[in-house]
């Protein structure tokens, strides 16, 4: 912890500039740099609808767990396992019979070009037959891209009913887009409050997003009454175990100001460490920061200016640890610009 240290008066007002840029938000930053994004900027300036996915095991696409040896779950089987024609060919005669789950997976097929000539009119078309048959998969996609117009003529108000259905029948993604879509309608606090059921069920499904969304909600009072610091940090380290950057290098700000619960330089530095893994570039300047003024580590000359120099090349400007980096000895900057090379084959994979 910093009281345990000595330090000189520069290094007091370098600490001093470190925890102030921390606890002021990403926003505003006491020194100078690039200002970066604003905070919550993308789960909630939306709506960022999701396109076409393939879905994964549990999706609507596959078929009732209860019967292992349905003809879907063949289809299914088959479609995971890479052999699309043999999929395509089981599928049809169930999607030509009505099944929702084979017509979505006949869409994913002809979306993505998996085993036929990649053809989205003819996806569109069994999107829509799906999504017109309950399947919330489908009901998903293709209200995404009514929403959005591609592909297809653009019909918001369609696209956003097929986009409820799939939220009402427990789509997690379909239920944080919808929200989305309430407080981009709506940017106010009673937006937020019809929004916040909605973002709460997909939250509670999982979803990093939303966790992130629930956490800003509750740490700036956006729908609900009173702001709420722990349960903004709830829902902060959920989205932060669950790997959204954002969140990783957000919460790393709570820990080393000790917002919302216990106080952590350590903890800081591992959520830093995690997000600036992932290419977060904030994350970068802030791990190179706590690694050259020795906060919650010893001090690193070189993992400082390997950091800083990721940082750099993505564009992020710090003065103050260009002038740190400028006074590192010549062996010691050409081992931290090795270290950066290094790094920078590992950094988002």
């Amino acid at each position: 912890m910093l009281r345990h240290l000595k330090f000189s008066k520069t290094k007091f007002a370098a600490l001093a500039m470190l925890s102030l840029g921390l606890h002021a938000g990403l926003s505003t930053p006491v020194y100078s740099q690039t200002k970066p994004a604003k905070k919550y900027t993308k789960p909630l300036e939306g709506p960022n609808l999701d396109g076409p996915i393939v879905a994964g095991r549990g999706s609507d696409i596959a078929q009732t767990e209860t019967d292992k040896a349905a003809p879907g779950d063949i289809a299914y089987g088959a479609y995971q396992r890479g052999y699309y024609l043999t999929a395509l060919n089981l599928a049809l005669p169930l999607a030509d019979s009505g099944d929702p789950a084979a017509q979505t997976l006949i869409g994913e097929l002809y979306w993505n070009g998996f085993g036929v000539a990649r053809d989205r009119k003819k996806a569109i078309e069994w999107y829509e037959f799906a999504a017109n048959a309950g399947n919330r998969e489908a009901q998903f996609i293709y209200g995404n891209l009514l929403l959005r117009g591609q592909f297809i003529k653009e019909d918001k108000t369609a696209g956003e009913a097929f986009l409820r259905k799939a939220a009402e029948s427990g789509h997690a993604r379909a239920q944080f887009n919808f929200a989305q879509i309430i407080t981009a309608r709506r940017p106010t606090w009673s937006g937020f409050k019809a929004a916040l059921p909605w973002y709460e069920k997909a939250a509670e499904s999982g979803l990093a997003d939303a966790q992130y969304a629930m956490s800003n909600i509750y740490a700036e009072a956006r729908g609900v009454t009173f702001n709420d610091d722990k349960k903004a940090r709830f829902w902060l380290e959920k989205s932060a175990n669950n790997g959204y950057d954002s969140a990783q290098v957000e919460l790393g700000i709570w820990y080393a100001n000790g917002r919302g619960g216990e106080k952590s330089e350590q903890q800081a530095l591992f959520w830093f460490a995690r997000a600036a893994s992932k290419g977060n570039v904030i994350a970068q300047n802030r791990l190179a920061r706590m690694y050259s003024f020795g906060v919650g580590t010893k001090v690193d000359d070189v993992r400082a200016g390997a950091w800083h120099v990721l940082a750099r090349r993505a564009g992020f400007s710090d003065s103050v640890m260009d002038r740190r980096f400028a006074t590192l000895s010549k062996i010691n900057k050409q081992r931290a610009i090795e270290l950066a090379n290094r790094l920078t084959k590992r950094v988002g994979s």
